[in-house]
């Protein structure tokens, strides 16, 4: 066992060493050191390392929470500020038990960064400064045509958060509602986005993968972003379902579509999310930006349930033949209701959300389109260095 375990040191010392790190060995025999410390600038870690002949999970589950235990009680003992580091390490570790492995770290241990690796390839860092460290191992041919690649789900709702949660510097506020600040890591993203640090942690990983996170960079910063939001635009060319609809009072009409929809939303339970935003070209226009030509009202509507429509004082009866304005249900319900803004007590739906609606089908606008990536959007587009 201990030939094994100088084998897997030996290992994790060339993997933090290819990353830039200082690396110094310390012997196990003297109680109380640790068998590695690592530096790399104002970076010190101190790390608690423990291997296993095998990768159950219970079995590295209690070894995690060991190397826990000795890397805190060795930070607290070091001279210096150096921060503890849990290491573990077995000849194969699933995939799916790496993430177990880290979403147990963020539970009870979130101030502890966290190292996991085999000797397949599989390499999971989580801490400042590790996340370049994300590595998953060869599989088999089956394994692999039978996985989902990551790249598909770069945009799922949650993700499409975090995406708002990370451009949302470069917007002004009065047009995307989001945290605004820097982060170093998928912990401190998850806690400013209010998502699981999992959740946080696989979406930074797939932005690695695809080359859209600058690994130069102390911040998790966007770069390629003009390819980015192609991308992002690609996974809105599906038609999105709409319901037509009309008014119930036949003297009504569009500019009496943001009184339903604050009154809807004031009958909202007080802890309950609202139900109605306000979304589109029309969004646009609330916003600020003109459309060229005249378009029906759009709003979304968390449910399309026809008795909270009536209340709004709408039916979808007969609407078909001349319809008046369009309701849509959010496919994208977190990110389009959670980076809504309010105006004038209505939600009204973030820029990004209306330029990327407005571009896709069925009824695309180029024209809105360019005014608002020209005045909103061009600090995301603009050449980045």
């Amino acid at each position: 066992m201990e030939a094994m375990y100088h084998t897997y040191q030996k290992i994790l010392g060339e993997i933090l060493d290819q990353d830039g790190w200082q690396v110094r060995c310390k012997s196990s025999s003297t109680e109380g050191s640790a068998d590695l410390e690592i530096s790399r600038g104002a970076l010190n870690y101190v790390i608690g390392f423990k291997v296993s002949s095998e990768g159950r999970r219970d079995r590295l589950v209690a070894l995690l929470s060991q190397a826990i235990l000795e890397a805190r009680a060795l930070a607290a003992g070091s001279p210096g500020s150096q921060a503890p580091l849990a290491v573990i390490a077995a000849p194969s570790i699933p995939g799916n038990t790496a993430d177990e492995l880290i979403e147990f770290r963020s539970r009870v241990a979130p101030d502890v960064a966290i190292g996991i690796f085999d000797r397949e390839g599989l390499r999971r860092f989580l801490g400042s400064g590790l996340e370049r460290l994300l590595v998953e191992p060869p599989r088999s041919g089956r394994r692999r045509k039978l996985r989902v690649p990551e790249s598909a789900n770069l945009f799922s709702d949650t993700n499409q958060w975090l995406l708002k949660v990370l451009l949302a510097p470069l917007i002004s506020e009065d047009l995307l509602r989001a945290p605004r600040g820097e982060y170093q890591n998928s912990t401190e993203l998850a806690g400013a986005a209010g998502v699981s640090v999992m959740s946080a942690f696989r979406f930074i990983r797939q932005l690695e993968n695809e080359g859209f996170l600058d690994d130069e960079s102390r911040f998790l910063r966007l770069i390629n972003r003009e390819e980015l939001l192609r991308r992002w635009q690609a996974a809105y060319l599906r038609p999105r379902p709409e319901t037509p609809l009309v008014w119930i009072d036949s003297a009504n009409n569009e500019d009496h579509v943001p009184a339903a929809l604050r009154a809807i939303n004031r009958q909202s339970l007080p802890d309950a999310p609202r139900v109605a935003c306000l979304g589109l070209s029309s969004a646009a226009k609330y916003l600020g930006f003109e459309a060229a030509r005249r378009v029906q009202p759009t709003f979304y509507l968390l449910g399309l349930d026809r008795e909270v429509l009536t209340k709004m004082g709408f039916t979808p009866d007969r609407a078909e033949f001349r319809p008046e304005l369009f309701v849509r249900q959010p496919v994208f319900r977190k990110s389009t209701f959670l980076a809504a803004v309010t105006r004038d007590e209505i939600l009204v739906s973030d820029i990004i959300q209306i330029w990327l609606d407005i571009t896709s089908p069925p009824r695309p606008d180029k024209a809105m389109a360019d005014e608002i990536r020209r005045r909103a959007l061009t600090q995301i587009f603009a050449e980045q260095t």
